[in-house]
């Protein structure tokens, strides 16, 4: 196995076989050890006598840091036996401190029941039956019989449903398995069950995962060889306000379309548009996009000329209206362990940094782990606030989100976001465990090749961390980007 890095193997308790998993394609791996350090490693079933192993890898990946090297093995689902261990309320507590509705265990047999399977941050299929299933058209059927029925992707609920279904593993630190919903009649969904295991997949569902899995397998193993590198993009917001602190609509000056346009907002059901979003030309030059920004912004202020307003930003400046700054990352695969460099690397230093109020728009906005795959093949990374309050703090965010993008397998070895100690601080605001994570989060930034290139930016951000700043999204962004006020 030795030269052969960047492969993925499947890990299985024991001796134990099944059959279907093993016709996926994935060769087996008898000894966790003898695997290469940038391999990925499927681990199904319990622990047990792999256990040993996986704590052995975990300490060398330690030793290696301490020495200036890395890496070891992704080891996909980890943490399966502690979640498995968890009593109901703790793994319901969990998941809606991110804003997920749970209740472990719950029955209704008025609602619609879905099974969602999934694997690397996609379904790969999708059930449903109704709980009640004595009767279906006014039949009598067994209990295992009737409507449980296959989704397709064209299904109404398969969005929601799938992208709760992924929300509920990532909280979890699973990297697949499968989630039961529940549906009910007022159409809200509801996790009551989550097993790391992959069980009764039909036979369209083995091959979507068979897919899933050799696409990502042939990703994984060019990335490894050839290394990644990552394109930048945005779609930052802002707001503006006139001299009285009302809203102004952004559609009053700029169209839904084009780099400068506008952004809308349901409020009370209504669709209105309040928001500027400037959407700068992609580069792989986080400088080069800070840039465009400006540009962007100069273009703004040609199109309010002579009109007294306010331009403000960051996470939640008006109450009730809160702001993004996605990025959007292309050139890699979307994979769990890139997500959670990018909460890591960028959302928690951002997250220490922002006013206090901010935290408010939470957990409904600025949750962990935000993410949308884009049509043109990239992903847009949502978590993040607006962070146009300064160019600065820009050019930061972006050369941040490149690191973490390019540099995933380095920064698992030191994740504090992995902890719920840390990870409930995110969520609560407990600025001395904050303040910890981010300085873990600052050594683990430093040992990157990526930090060598982008030190200046990345140190303006820790170095605000460490002087106990935050931004004020009160004054207007104008003032540090230069541009004009008329």
């Amino acid at each position: 196995m030795m030269g052969q890095t960047g492969k993925l193997w499947l890990s299985m308790e024991g001796n134990k076989r099944i059959a279907w998993l093993e016709k996926l394609g994935i060769p087996r791996i008898n000894d966790l050890l003898s695997a290469s350090p940038d391999d990925c490693v499927m681990l199904v079933g319990k622990q047990g006598e792999r256990e040993r192993a996986i704590q052995e890898l975990t300490g060398e990946h330690q030793e290696l840091q301490e020495k200036g090297r890395h890496n070891t093995p992704w080891i996909l689902n980890i943490q399966s036996d502690q979640i498995s261990s968890l009593p109901a309320a703790e793994i319901e507590r969990r998941l809606r401190r991110e804003g997920l509705s749970a209740k472990i265990g719950a029955f209704d047999l008025n609602s619609k029941r879905i099974t969602v399977t999934i694997w690397g941050l996609e379904a790969v299929e999708m059930r449903s039956s109704y709980l009640n299933s004595s009767r279906f058209n006014q039949l009598k059927f067994g209990a295992d019989l009737s409507d449980r029925a296959i989704l397709t992707k064209d299904h109404v609920i398969w969005r929601p449903a799938e992208r709760m279904s992924i929300r509920a593993l990532y909280v979890l630190g699973l990297d697949f398995g499968q989630v039961d919903l529940l549906f009910s009649n007022q159409g809200k969904l509801i996790v009551i069950g989550i097993s790391s295991r992959l069980t009764n997949i039909g036979n369209i569902g083995k091959q979507h995962l068979r897919e899933v899995i050799t696409a990502f397998a042939t990703a994984w193993r060019e990335e490894i060889t050839n290394g990644v590198q990552a394109t930048l993009g945005a779609d930052p917001e802002f707001v503006l306000l006139s001299t009285e602190g009302r809203i102004v609509p952004a559609s009053r000056y700029f169209s839904p379309e084009g780099a400068a346009g506008c952004d809308s907002v349901r409020i009370r059901g209504e669709r209105r548009w309040p928001l500027v979003e400037l959407r700068p030309r992609p580069s792989s030059n986080p400088a080069d996009v800070t840039a465009d920004i400006q540009r962007l912004l100069r273009v703004a202020s040609q199109r309010t000329a002579g009109v007294p307003l306010k331009w403000q930003a960051g996470a939640s400046p008006v109450p009730g209206l809160p702001l993004g700054g996605h990025v959007h990352l292309s050139g890699m695969i979307l994979t769990g362990e890139r997500l959670r460099a990018l909460d890591n690397a960028v959302a928690l230093p951002l997250r220490v940094l922002e006013p206090l109020k901010a935290a408010k728009r939470r957990p409904r906005y600025g949750s962990l782990g935000d993410v949308r795959r884009q049509p043109h093949g990239g992903f847009e990374y949502r978590t993040p606030p607006s962070w146009l309050v300064s160019p600065r703090l820009a050019l930061g965010a972006f050369a941040l989100a490149k690191v973490a993008a390019e540099h995933s397998r380095e920064l698992a070895f030191d994740r504090p976001l992995d902890e719920e100690c840390y990870r409930d601080a995110f969520y609560e605001g407990d600025r001395t465990l904050l303040l910890e994570a981010a300085e873990r989060m600052y050594v683990a930034i430093s040992r990157t090749a990526g930090y060598v290139v982008y030190r200046e930016p990345i140190d303006f951000v820790f170095d605000a961390i460490k002087r106990n700043r935050s931004w004020d999204e009160s004054a207007d962004i104008r003032v540090k980007w230069r541009i004009p006020i008329y």
